[in-house]
């Protein structure tokens, strides 16, 4: 069972879950303070239950080091943090490496529930063919316009 930290939440639930979510605001104004925050709620859960194993998601970097500090807090148990920015700049750096990789990744986790004039020309686009064919000397300095009417 997991446990997604919510306001409501009672801190009986803790004892009962095998791990806890910590889940950020990715609309929040302040991303520090959105961080700040949920640094608080994992120290919570720590002093309530040093055993249970976290997942905390944090909008910046820099963050990260602050759950260090938390006695309790041990990779080791499974207590885990997944960056957002760090998500954003390895998806990047992995498109560096393998063109594309961004843009199927992003089409394999965006659900999209309906269809544009731009998906329904790429969709059909997907299907096409391009083959080569040798023209006429008649062509030769033709402009691309003319030579296509």
């Amino acid at each position: 069972m997991f446990l997604w930290i919510h306001a409501c939440c009672q801190p009986k639930w803790v004892h009962e879950a095998d791990a806890c979510l910590v889940l950020a605001n990715k609309y929040c104004q302040d991303p520090d303070a959105e961080d700040a925050a949920n640094i608080m709620r994992v120290i919570s859960i720590k002093n309530y239950s040093d055993d249970i194993r976290v997942i905390i998601q944090l909008m910046q970097y820099h963050n990260k080091a602050y759950l260090l500090n938390i006695p309790s807090w041990d990779w080791k148990q499974g207590d885990d943090v997944i960056c957002l920015a760090e998500l954003k700049l390895g998806f990047i750096a992995q498109s560096c490496l393998a063109p594309g990789f961004s843009t199927m990744m992003a089409n394999l986790f965006a659900m999209r529930s309906f269809k544009t004039a731009w998906q329904n020309d790429y969709l059909r686009g997907t299907g096409m063919e391009m083959y080569t064919e040798t023209l006429s000397p008649t062509f030769i300095g033709m402009p691309f316009a003319k030579a296509t009417e």
